[in-house]
This record gives C-alpha cells, structure tokens and sequence, in this order.
C-alpha cells in the first residue's frame, strides 16, 4: 500500500514512521522492533501509526516494493536482453550504491526475509521472465540467479576484499561459464 496522500500532516507524520523505522534497522534485529518504540521514536501515538499500517509488515512491504522499483528502473534492459554480465554489474553497482538502511535490508542475515521478498519480486517481473521461460527448469535457473547476491553479500562482509569491478568480473565470469570460467589456468 503506497501513501500518496498531499496533506502536509500525513506526509509528516509517515516521513517520521519511516525515519523512525530505519534508524530501528540500523540498530536492531527486525523481530527486536515492536510498534511501541517504533511510535515512541517517531513520536507519535501508537494508533496514529495504526491509521496508516495495520501492522509492521505492511510498512516492510512498503518498503520493499520501493527498492523492487528502484533495482528494476536500472536493472529491466539488461535483464530483458538476457545480458547476465550486465544485471551482475549493474545491481551491484546498485547495491554498492546503498545508503547503510538498504544495505542492511538486503545484505544482514537477520533481514534474509527482506531480501528475499525482493529478490522473489524482481526474478517474477517481466524484464526477468525470459530468463526462466526459455529454460526447461526455472525453479533451478531461480536458485542459481540467487547466487547473485550470495557473492555480493559475502564480499560485503568479508571486508569487501578486492575491488568492486574484481569482484563484478569475477562473480559474472563464474555465473556464466560456471566454475570452469574461472579456474586459473
């Protein structure tokens, strides 16, 4: 559910929840945020927070659907074009790109569901479609293109070890011609 209100009120007191919820991100487990702090923090009263979202999830859900559009807008052409080494590239120069609220939605491990949800929306879009429709398994291409962001995350917490453009290489060369891609010969 997308708010779309033009009362400056409401405007102001979402920008305050949402605020309020990424600070909570920043320092907290997901299943640690409850409503109360939540209100608390954006302060405002609880069922305040209730005559926008009948529950946190659909704040998450929210959100989620905002990164789904954002990864799509600069991720469609290449993924529509079937170019793996340019969706490799482009989202993860997308997700280098993220502010430290995003990073950890997509990347921390306490979030998995998050990134999941986004994941789930953008391989089921139709820039991505052709990537499992001329596939004879998609389920097993899904699991594969999840792999994805797996190398991204690791890199991320391993200290992002080697340079971006390495490991954009490295990660497009191993998903399109398989381990054999990079075998040092």
């Amino acid at each position: 559910m997308k708010h779309t209100s033009t009362d400056l009120r409401v405007r102001r007191t979402l920008k305050s929840i949402r605020l309020a919820f990424y600070e909570m991100v920043l320092t907290h487990n997901y299943e640690d945020i409850s409503i109360t702090e939540l209100a608390e923090r954006a302060t405002i009263n609880r069922k305040t927070f209730y005559l926008h979202y009948t529950c946190l999830e659909d704040l998450v859900h929210e959100v989620e659907e905002e990164i789904v559009e954002a990864i799509l807008a600069e991720i469609s052409t290449s993924a529509e074009n079937l170019d793996v080494a340019g969706c490799v590239k482009t989202f993860y120069n997308y997700l280098d790109n993220c502010n430290d609220v995003q990073k950890k939605l997509l990347c921390d491990s306490h979030y998995y569901f998050f990134y999941e949800e986004v994941t789930d929306a953008v391989l089921k879009s139709n820039a991505f479609s052709n990537f499992f429709t001329k596939t004879k398994h998609p389920d097993v291409v899904r699991s594969y293109s999840i792999c994805i962001t797996y190398i991204y995350r690791n890199w991320l917490l391993s200290g992002s070890s080697m340079p971006l453009e390495e490991l954009i290489d490295y990660a497009s060369q191993i998903i399109t011609h398989g381990y054999a891609g990079i075998i040092q010969k």
